[in-house]
């Protein structure tokens, strides 16, 4: 069940959150506010993850992480006439599979210097 747990929740999350900030804007002329309060809250999604994550759990949450973010873009921008989605598309993807990995990394290895679990 923790397995299931650490494949769709990352996902739900970063996906919920994409679509609460930046999926609801008609024209896609996002804010520095709507960005910078999506990442803040990106980044509190990817520490408690990465916080009560098992060593066999960080792949399944990473991942997911990244499909959820990837899948919300996807769906905003892919309407674009202009063709150029797909390249900010894949930036944003892997943007997200670089920071998503460090992130909640470094939150498991600072628990688990702090508290071993595993």
């Amino acid at each position: 069940m923790r397995g299931m747990i650490s494949w769709l929740a990352p996902a739900a999350a970063t996906f919920a959150t994409w679509w609460i900030f930046l999926g609801t804007d008609s024209d896609d002329q996002y804010t520095v506010f709507q960005v910078a309060a999506m990442v803040a809250v990106l980044l509190v999604i990817g520490v408690a993850f990465g916080w009560s994550a098992r060593k066999m759990d960080l792949f399944a949450i990473i991942v997911s992480a990244v499909v959820g973010i990837s899948a919300a873009c996807w769906l905003s921008w892919s309407d674009d006439e202009s063709g150029l989605f797909g390249v900010g598309w894949l930036m944003v993807t892997i943007g997200t599979a670089v920071a998503a990995s460090a992130l909640v990394i470094i939150t498991w290895q600072l628990r688990q210097r702090l508290a071993p679990v595993d």
